[in-house]
């Protein structure tokens, strides 16, 4: 769908950093899954990318994710390195790591975490345990007035229902929740006519990129993809944006070589769907 058009916002420099390929969770709807043969960076590697990254001008907001990026046992490391470079950090994982190993990586970020974003998997864990985790969580984030959590959850064809009441109940225990309709392969998944009533009458109050991820399109607006947004493999691969990945139009080089070039300046998106929201929700696409 065409995403709203409000104002635009204010332009934030992000990464998307997809830290390890690897994932403990093996979920039959995920875009992010198991890479196998696809690991995390050596230590080496880890030092010589953390050194390309920290010199980037400006600060930038880095959202490491996986895979599921705990299983880089250095992770509190590159929080640190990141945050003592002026960046900030953000992160998404799928909350099943224990607590003291979380507790680790949020005081590594400290002042300089953002986002803590929890995706709820329920074909490999329970809601009432997942839930109790992420209040500990959450609980963690006291004392970091800008850190934010939230829960996120893809809303499969056919269980909307569920979603609806996944929902209500993480809402009513003050978490914020957020929805994101399936893709396959980069494009939306199929939603019969039931399916879309139901996600109308559910989801109908939740409008934008902040709020809810439709698969929004923006082809043809300037977008900073490439520029002050970036996309980085296990491997050390920068590319410009997930479809530019996809499509292999948009490698920009590569992090652990030193060979990463940035362009410079906004481009038209080329692409039918932007599936991701981290840079529509941080000005990278600028709003018409």
């Amino acid at each position: 769908m065409t995403a709203p058009t409000p104002a635009s916002k204010p332009l934030r420099p992000v990464v998307n950093w997809n830290i390890v390929g690897g994932c403990n969770y093996r979920c039959s709807y995920c875009v992010q899954k198991h890479a196998e043969g696809i690991g995390g960076p050596t230590e080496a590697q880890l030092d010589a990318g953390l050194a390309t990254l920290c010199a980037l001008p400006g600060q930038w907001e880095f959202k490491i994710s996986g895979g599921e990026p705990f299983l880089l046992k250095g992770l509190p490391h590159v929080a640190q390195t990141l945050a003592g470079a002026g960046h900030t950090v953000s992160l998404l994982t799928n909350l099943s790591p224990a607590l003291p190993v979380i507790e680790r990586f949020i005081a590594a970020a400290g002042a300089k975490l953002r986002t803590f974003s929890c995706s709820l998997h329920l074909e490999e864990t329970a809601a009432d345990d997942f839930l109790a985790k992420a209040l500990a969580v959450r609980g963690l984030l006291a004392d970091l007035p800008k850190a934010s959590f939230v829960v996120n959850y893809v809303v499969q064809p056919g269980r909307i229902p569920l979603a609806a009441t996944l929902r209500r109940r993480f809402e009513a225990a003050g978490l914020k929740f957020y929805p994101q309709l399936m893709r396959i392969n980069g494009a939306p998944a199929n939603y019969g006519l039931i399916d879309r009533w139901c996600l109308k009458r559910a989801f109908a109050d939740l409008q934008g990129p902040g709020a809810i991820n439709r698969g929004y399109r923006h082809q043809g607006k300037p977008c900073h993809a490439g520029h002050r947004y970036f996309i980085l493999h296990p491997k050390g691969d920068a590319y410009t944006c997930y479809p530019g990945k996809r499509e292999g139009s948009g490698y920009l080089g590569n992090i652990y070589d030193g060979s990463l070039r940035l362009n410079s300046g906004p481009l038209p998106c080329a692409y039918d769907v932007c599936p991701c929201t981290v840079p529509q929700n941080r000005g990278v696409v600028v709003a018409e």
